[in-house]
Parts: C-alpha cells; structure tokens; sequence
C-alpha cells in the first residue's frame, strides 16, 4: 500500500478516542439553542458543554448497559441546522449486521481533502458499535483499487454496489450537498467541502446516539 497516500486512514478507529488540538470548523446559523449560567447550552432540548481546553462539544449520552457516557464533538450543535439527515440512514445503521465504510481514493482532489476524510471517518466510527443492535464495529474499504498501485489483500473492496440491507456500505465523499441520506441501503455521508463533511459526519454521530439538533 501507499503510505503517502493513504496514511491514517485504516488505524482511524485506534484514533478517534483523541481530539486533542483538532478545530472545530462551525457553519450555519444559531438556531434553537439557550445559553444556562453553569456554560452549558441546550438545543432542542439536549445539553452540551462546550471544552474550551480540547476544543469540543460535549454531551452526555446513555450507553446500551445504561452507563452515562460523555462523548465530545468537533462540531458545534448550534451551527448545524442546515445538515439533513436521511431517518432511513438511521435505521439501516442500528440493523446491521456487519458495516463497510468506505472512500474512493480516486477523487482528483482526494490528497486535498484526505485529513478531513479521516476526521470525519473517526467522528462516525467510534459511535457505531454503541449504537447497533449487534454492536458492529465498522470494517474500512476502498472503493476501488487505485491504477498502478499494490494494496495489501486484507483491505476489502467495497462500493454502494455491494450494500444490502443487513450490510450497508457507509460511503464518505464530497458532494454538492451537506447531508446523510440512503440509497438502496447504501449510506451517503457528503460535505460540500473537506471541512464541511466533517461537520456532516459529526451531526450523523450526534443523531446515532440521539441528540437531534
């Protein structure tokens, strides 16, 4: 495999836990949210806190066993409004039985964007498993091999093509919108921008683990 090219990108689940000296990119207007004096915020209805230390928004969500558990984000609840996020998406995620996500590393910019891909990967991986029925952790794919390169064998090949409905395929990409929407059991995760995926995947993981903002 080519390590200038894909560096990262497979350890991305040993990483995510950190978010250590990552800035969080905010878009959009506020909308809904009220400001309590202890430096907590509410948005329709879920509490965060933002850390100023680690530059995160953080939440207290319900593990499956009933464990408080904080989870921070890069995004800010706020300034997310203007993503859509398909209800279907939703579902086909929490039913599954196993999960690809995937990239096409054949994107002509793809070297340009290629940090904000692994963020917004980690941002979605790390919540997977709490949140499906069969607690799934996600196997990471391309979507093709890359022309006059080797890869090694263990890394699947993985498209919308081959999604099904007990194994949808996660397929991160820029596009003309910011938004998650579903397929044919194939979920699209795109931002208009590198930076604007990021936040896309990150408002994804907040409605996985039910924050709706």
């Amino acid at each position: 495999m080519r390590v200038d090219r894909l560096m990262g990108i497979f350890v991305i689940v040993i990483m995510v836990g950190s978010i250590a000296g990552i800035a969080v990119y905010n878009m959009g207007d506020d909308v809904g949210q009220v400001t309590n004096q202890d430096g907590s915020f509410e948005v329709n209805g879920n509490i965060f806190y933002e850390d100023e230390l680690q530059n995160s928004f953080n939440a207290i969500v319900s593990s499956p066993t009933g464990d408080a558990l904080e989870v921070p984000f890069r995004a800010d609840p706020r300034n997310v409004s203007h993503i859509k996020i398909d209800d279907n998406a939703l579902i086909a995620v929490n039913n599954a039985e196993k999960i690809y996500i995937v990239f096409d590393p054949n994107t002509p910019n793809f070297l340009d964007y290629k940090n904000n891909l692994q963020l917004a990967m980690g941002q979605v991986s790390r919540l997977i498993s709490l949140v499906t029925v069969n607690s799934v952790y996600p196997v990471s794919a391309l979507t093709a091999d890359i022309p006059d390169e080797t890869y090694d064998d263990n890394i699947p090949l993985k498209s919308c093509e081959d999604a099904t409905e007990t194994a949808p395929v996660l397929f991160l990409t820029l596009g003309s919108k910011d938004e998650v929407k579903l397929e044919d059991n194939c979920v699209i995760i795109s931002g208009k921008t590198g930076e604007s995926l990021i936040l896309t995947a990150d408002k994804f993981g907040m409605y996985l683990v039910g924050l709706r903002v």
